[in-house]
């Protein structure tokens, strides 16, 4: 009896220890937490993923845009994984970067980070999860050697972030979770942000971009849509379409088949799609970025149940284009 009452002792300790650590732990994630997580309306879903609306504030687009992806993979979050390079920003992107690492036993390993990117959860060998309340969706190539682990934040259209990880000798998986759960972890406390400066794209919601009368009167019944956090669609379907785009990048000019135009005081260059079918692009410098980059839009009209014809095509992209110039903020 004296046996039995003592390892009912033994075991009530071990119990009370175990459920003060856990209310310890509690207590330390909410107090990294600038955020509060209203993440999901119910839980659920493959491996304990939350179904439902997104919630989050500190993940939303208007958020999202806002944040330097290089910060998700600089050197201080690289340097768990091995010996890190500085990470390199992508040149036609606002919310790509990419990040390098050599391990412990002198194998690379990068991880390219893009926010915005397409995180759908339905398609054949993924394997599903959660980092932090946020849905996360794990996709590994048959070589072993790559491995996409994405976080959605965004259900209608599923969008999200996007860790692609390409481990030659690791297990690039386990890299991508291990980088996506650091870089959830820094998006709930103070994550790197671009300048709040005066006119910044970074800032601007491309579905808000041009009048919806206009948009309409162009390509009627359509409907926007994200198609990344600084890109929008403009169709009623699927065709035609009219795409506006924000990125950063070197200035355009008369070069690769570009013509000089002028709309409304703005100097824009036009190009015509290769193909057969309508297609006209215009881009243009909006303000200066960094160095020798400049902030530049884009817009695109294509519809393939129309021959190419460039007054048609290019004049109907300049309706939009006018629209846009007259609705983006002043640098």
């Amino acid at each position: 009896m004296l046996f039995n009452a003592r390892r009912r002792r033994i075991a009530s300790v071990l119990a009370l220890v175990a459920a003060l650590g856990a209310v310890s732990a509690c207590g330390q994630n909410l107090g990294k937490s600038n955020f509060a997580r209203t993440t999901v309306a119910a839980e659920g879903g493959s491996g304990g993923a939350p179904d439902g609306d997104i919630n989050d504030p500190a993940v939303t687009p208007a958020v999202l845009r806002t944040i330097d992806p290089c910060g998700l993979v600089s050197r201080e979050v690289m340097s768990g994984l091995g010996t890190p390079e500085e990470p390199t920003a992508n040149l036609s992107s606002f919310g790509t970067c990419r990040a390098k690492a050599v391990d412990a036993g002198g194998k690379e390993l990068t991880v390219r980070v893009e926010i915005g990117a397409s995180t759908y959860s339905s398609s054949n060998g993924v394997t599903v999860s959660a980092v932090e309340g946020l849905p996360q969706i794990e996709r590994k190539d048959k070589d072993g050697k790559s491995c996409d682990v994405g976080i959605m934040t965004l259900r209608k259209p599923e969008r999200g972030i996007s860790f692609s990880v390409t481990y030659d000798g690791g297990d690039a998986c386990a890299t991508g979770r291990a980088v996506a759960a650091k870089a959830v972890k820094s998006l709930h406390a103070s994550p790197a942000k671009y300048p709040a400066v005066a006119g910044t794209l970074t800032a601007v919601d491309p579905c808000t971009a041009a009048d919806t009368a206009v948009l309409n009167e162009v390509v009627p019944h359509g409907a926007s849509s994200l198609t990344t956090f600084h890109s929008c669609d403009w169709t009623p379907g699927s065709n035609p379409r009219i795409s506006i785009n924000f990125r950063r990048g070197l200035p355009p000019a008369e070069r690769d088949g570009n013509k000089k135009v002028d709309i409304d005081g703005v100097s824009v260059y036009q190009k015509i799609g290769s193909g057969s079918d309508a297609e006209c692009k215009l881009e243009w410098q909006h303000k200066p970025w960094a160095d020798d980059e400049v902030e530049i839009v884009s817009v695109t009209y294509k519809n393939y149940d129309e021959k190419k014809d460039e007054a048609a095509s290019c004049g109907k992209a300049s309706k939009i284009a006018k629209s846009v110039i007259s609705k983006l903020p002043k640098p």
